[in-house]
């Protein structure tokens, strides 16, 4: 017989202690007498009051005692289940809830206490698919109650989830939100079953709603927060983040999500008393103390950047990320042979760990890099080719890999590398460029132009494809072509700095000095940062011996966001040279020439720096190494009677 009216109570908790074995199912049995059920039912009253008084192991011999009474009723067993189950005996809560369902099918308890543990399972290392199905079959058949039993209804939208039944989830968690509006969990979760059905701007909508209500909780604060940065409204981000900081100030995460997010602000500055705060709670985090490197080099703090990264690579002897910190530190410093250095080591053990492929060929990529600017392009090569082979569907390394090779004239396997390459990329604007320049070395311009000119076509969309091919217009004297080609592009791109800084390149090249001048003045007004520019006009004012006390300001801003970039450095200590200013000149110029050995041009104007300081030996040594250097923008034969000239009796 069925007693589940009865038997049936609205049970919240789960847990207790016990010895007792589980009972098992009872075959159905005949009508009780009056008394048997009046007994039965006076055991079962006394296990809840047991239960309210703690008396677990009481709770769970009385529930036995109404089971056996009363073989045909089911809530005691799935009473008895669920002390089981809070008891962490889930074998027996199991068991003991089967036993409760093959009495009365529609038990509601033993459904839920079923649904739960599978979902619990669910959750676990051991999880398979069935426990997952068996989760949400019960948690279905346990939904029957009055009120909503908010775990079960959670815990069913959040296995729906898993699943990916997003429909499914979305009708239940919108019904749940009907009853209780202000529940912060089912909102978060109504939020993920919006974005798992594409309903992007539903789920923000639903967290804002959640937040414009009351007193969100963190965790509504922070995911919040994390879909503000999905669209890129850093503003919004910032201050969802702030507000989850202030609900949980603990949170490191949440903490370093505020500090990348307000990088992306322009504010590193804020990023960084953010991180420190987190440093100060936790020393040893070691995310937050990769983080705070990269927000003190953002600041140009490179002894701070240092330092921090060096705590890193403390704390995680065996880890990459300190090695790659570090490393970033010395690139941006133009330290390269301190960047091999750091990286070759981390970069042994690595190779025999575990480190995964792409992270591995990222540091590759930064030794190549290194190997590179010191001028040892076998090295170079050898480090691409491992990263290669690392990720060979790579575009990046691919390419990097190929230009290799043509500075190392090998214009053979610079080729090879672009064709296989572009069986993986096959409309890449970047191996077109890489193809059209070993065509342009082999002197066939028409055809490397045609590959340019149908790169532009395919990426149109992109300014990079017009800079590119007027780039090459450019360095193939068809001047007018890469001007009226710019000109188009500004047209469609009226904002961005690449298509006007190279404009202005172009027309300097060509002698046009007052066009390239507006055009590097113009990109200045809508960029007056941008750092390139400030070089390139404050070096070209200072070329031509021009408004110089202008030109050292415009060099002095471009050194304040990169102070260690020899190009900059060289074109600073030009200008004071130009302006007699020598005692100023050489410490730009002399820093310039150490980190640019090969420069010929750098290595030119520390030679009329050392002549001009009497030191003609120096000055001479200079001018060989400009002559030995890569011979761009220089007339050797004027270098040559420098030397003569320098070397004659006084």
């Amino acid at each position: 017989m069925s007693c589940q009216w009865l038997w049936h109570v609205w049970v919240v908790g789960c847990l207790v202690l016990s010895t007792n074995a589980p009972i098992a199912a009872q075959p159905a049995a005949a009508p009780l007498p009056a008394d048997a059920r009046g007994q039965a039912y006076h055991r079962f009253l006394l296990g809840q009051y047991f239960e309210r008084q703690d008396n677990l192991d009481g709770a769970i011999d009385a529930f036995r005692e109404a089971a056996e009474l009363d073989p045909g009723a089911g809530e005691p067993l799935a009473e008895l289940a669920a002390l089981y189950s809070r008891a962490s005996r889930l074998e027996d809560a199991m068991t003991t809830a089967r036993s409760a369902l093959e009495r009365e099918a529609n038990n509601l308890t033993a459904h839920r206490i079923l649904g739960l543990i599978h979902a619990s399972i669910a959750n676990s290392r051991e999880t398979t698919p069935e426990d997952v199905a068996q989760a949400v079959t019960h948690l279905e058949q346990a939904r029957g109650t009055i009120l909503p039993d908010f775990q079960v209804e959670l815990t069913l939208a959040r296995l729906y989830l898993r699943t990916e039944d997003a429909d499914k989830a979305i009708d239940l968690l919108e019904e749940l939100r009907k009853d209780e509006l202000r529940l912060g969990e089912a909102a978060l979760l109504l939020s993920r079953a919006y974005e798992q059905a594409g309903r992007a701007e539903d789920a923000l909508t639903t967290l804002e709603t959640v937040v414009a209500s009351g007193r969100p909780s963190f965790r509504t604060l922070a995911r919040l927060g994390e879909l503000y940065e999905r669209r890129r409204r850093w503003d919004d981000a910032v201050e969802a983040y702030r507000l989850a900081v202030a609900r949980n100030p603990r949170s490191a995460g949440v903490r370093r999500r505020l500090a990348s997010v307000l990088v992306e602000t322009g504010d590193p500055a804020a990023a960084r008393e953010v991180l420190l705060e987190l440093m100060t709670m936790r020393p040893r985090d070691a995310s937050g103390l990769y983080l705070l490197s990269e927000v003190e080099l953002a600041l140009n703090n490179f002894d701070e950047a240092e330092a921090v990264a060096e705590r890193l690579v403390e704390l995680e002897p065996d880890s990459l990320r300190g090695a790659f910190s570090l490393a970033r530190v010395f690139e941006r410093r133009r330290e390269y042979q301190r960047v091999v250095d750091t990286l070759e080591p981390a970069l042994d053990w690595a190779r025999d760990g575990d480190a995964a492929p792409r992270q591995l060929a990222s540091l590759l990529g930064r030794l190549g890099f290194a190997h590179e600017r010191l001028g040892d392009l076998a090295r170079a090569t050898a480090v691409y080719e491992e990263a290669v082979d690392l990720v060979p569907a790579s575009l990046a390394f691919g390419a990097r890999l190929a230009q290799t090779y043509i500075d190392a004239d090998r214009p053979a396997d610079a080729m090879r590398i672009v064709e296989r390459a572009k069986d993986d990329h096959p409309n890449s604007l970047t191996l077109a460029r890489l193809e059209a320049r070993v065509l342009g070395d082999r002197g066939t311009i028409g055809e490397a132009a045609s590959v340019l000119e149908q790169a532009l076509e395919t990426n149109g969309g992109e300014s990079a494809a017009y800079v590119v091919l007027a780039n090459f217009y450019s360095e193939h004297e068809r001047v007018d072509d890469a001007v009226s080609l710019l000109e188009t592009a500004q047209q469609r791109f009226p904002r961005d700095t690449s298509i006007l800084f190279q404009l202005g390149a172009v027309l300097e090249q060509d002698d046009q000095f007052v066009d390239a001048e507006r055009a590097f003045r113009e990109l200045l007004e809508h960029a007056p940062e941008h750092a390139p520019t400030l070089n390139y006009l404050g070096y070209m004012l200072a070329d031509r011996g021009v408004r110089l006390e202008e030109s050292v300001d415009l060099l002095m801003r471009a050194l304040q966001q990169d102070p260690h970039n020899g190009s900059y450095l060289d074109s600073l200590g030009w200008a004071y040279l130009k302006l007699e200013r020598l005692d100023l000149a050489e410490p730009p110029l002399r820093a310039a020439g150490d980190q640019l050995p090969d420069n010929s041009v750098v290595q030119d104007h520390l030679g009329d720096l050392f002549l001009r300081l009497g030191r003609q030996a120096e000055a001479i040594a200079a001018w060989q190494r400009a002559l030995a250097g890569d011979g761009e923008d220089i007339d050797p034969d004027t270098i040559r009677r420098k030397i003569d000239d320098a070397g004659r009796p006084r």
